[in-house]
């Protein structure tokens, strides 16, 4: 194996709630290591609980950055992100030290890790005024320019996804370059060279799933026992005293929309805090799932691409079995630690997956990603005219993956068989007035 000419960093990712602020600190205990955090929510000042920030009294003194820092007034982008985390990357290894990304928001991650030499070279200019309200406005207008800057492109993104739409026409506004061309630029350079902007070691903290959502309703009820309830109210205030919405900044935390029926009805209404607390827990057993799937179908499958180069800038991931706390320090804290000393050593050999874990790599042949060249072909948006999203509109999948799981699905099944029994009576009403 060649020999990785760039500095070590390492990675911990997996769902909430299963213990990656902890292995952070017994493994930056051991390695000399500084945490750099990546979740979007943990940049903001205080709501500690809410946003589940590692408590400081049991950091053990290891310095955490990009945390606890922005105004609740203020809207964090990636580009502050990138920003602030490279700096402290590079302040970290001026020192001598590791800096260890724990965390979180899945698009700050991949801006940190991988290269993105297309638009490393392009050379941006101001967006105009009327550039950003259009950019900062509603989402469908949003879509709208998108489709007619780079219909390609527009395809690959759900009409609803605003941060992705944001960044397409923000591309175009400041480099004059479809998004859809750059794109494939970006996955031809791919092949040429890894795109690892460092020598990277990545842990995956797993937990069995029915084992999981115990925890984490457990969780959200110590929460509300620990301050939850007095963080949300302060949340309240802020949001009703500034006009703002639960599409952006702090307010996009999981636990805050989820009481607001309770809030705006003065906290009067017990049923509404339950109907509350039940929807954080719904909403917090849906982000773990989701992330376990960005895991699998995007992280694993870029980080697969480094095997072509001999994972000369590393990019393996290792799985660490975090189901049973008893079994902790066997199973996440040594095994990750002897991990890494390999890693820094340059020859690891304990295996990537704990042998009854290996299916949840081995599995990836059946995923199709859609971060490879000619997966454009595949980008296509389908509208079911039975089922509805959130807001009341027609349900859109984005691909015929997701297109193919909606229709076998529960929910559309019953939707179906609703709307046949409506059209059924709709039917029968109307012969039974032609009759009369």
């Amino acid at each position: 194996m060649n020999k990785p000419i760039k500095k070590p960093i390492i990675s911990i990712v997996g769902t909430t709630g299963v213990g990656k602020s902890q292995f952070s600190i017994e493994l930056a205990k051991k390695i000399n290591g500084e945490v750099i955090n990546a979740d979007s929510m943990q940049v903001y000042k205080g709501a500690d609980i809410i946003t589940n920030k590692h408590p400081i009294e049991e950091r053990e003194n290891v310095p955490h950055h990009v945390m606890d820092h922005v105004d609740w007034s203020e809207e964090y982008f990636i580009h502050r992100f990138n920003k602030e985390a490279n700096h402290a990357i590079n302040d970290i290894h001026s020192r001598g030290k590791i800096p260890i990304i724990v965390g979180g928001t899945h698009y700050y991650l991949q801006t940190l890790l991988f290269n993105n030499k297309t638009m490393e070279n392009k050379k941006e200019r101001e967006l105009t005024k009327t550039e950003i309200e259009l950019l900062d406005g509603p989402t469908n207008l949003l879509f709208e320019e998108l489709q007619k800057i780079d219909p390609i492109i527009a395809e690959k993104f759900h009409p609803q996804d605003h941060r992705k739409l944001r960044r397409a026409v923000e591309i175009w506004y400041t480099t004059g370059q479809k998004p859809s061309d750059l794109y494939i630029e970006q996955k031809l350079d791919e092949q040429e060279q890894s795109s690892l902007k460092y020598n990277t070691l990545v842990f995956w903290l797993y937990s069995d799933p029915k084992v999981l959502q115990n925890r984490l309703d457990k969780r959200v009820d110590k929460m509300m026992e620990t301050g939850a309830e007095k963080e949300i109210d302060e949340l309240f205030q802020h949001y009703s005293n500034n006009n703002c919405d639960c599409t952006s900044g702090i307010f996009q935390v999981i636990g805050f929309k989820e009481f607001l029926q309770w809030l705006e009805n003065n906290k009067q209404n017990e049923t509404d805090f339950a109907h509350g607390l039940e929807r954080m827990k719904i909403r917090t057993r849906q982000y773990a799932k989701y992330q376990v799937k960005w895991i699998q179908k995007t992280l694993h499958l870029e980080l697969q691409k480094e095997a072509k180069f001999d994972y000369v800038n590393g990019g393996r991931l290792y799985i660490l079995d975090a189901t049973d706390l008893s079994e902790w320090e066997d199973n996440v804290c040594n095994r990750g630690l002897a991990i890494a000393e390999q890693f820094f050593q340059q020859k690891v050999t304990l295996p990537e997956t704990p042998g009854h874990l290996a299916g949840l790599l081995t599995e990836k042949t059946n995923l199709k990603s859609n971060k490879v060249i000619g997966s454009e072909q595949r980008w296509k948006h389908f509208k079911c005219d039975v089922c509805k999203d959130k807001n009341g509109d027609l349900f859109v999948a984005v691909g015929e993956d997701s297109w193919s799981r909606h229709l076998n699905s529960r929910r559309h099944k019953k939707n179906t068989s609703a709307s046949g029994k409506r059209k059924h009576v709709e039917e029968m009403i109307r012969l039974h007035k032609k009759q009369s």
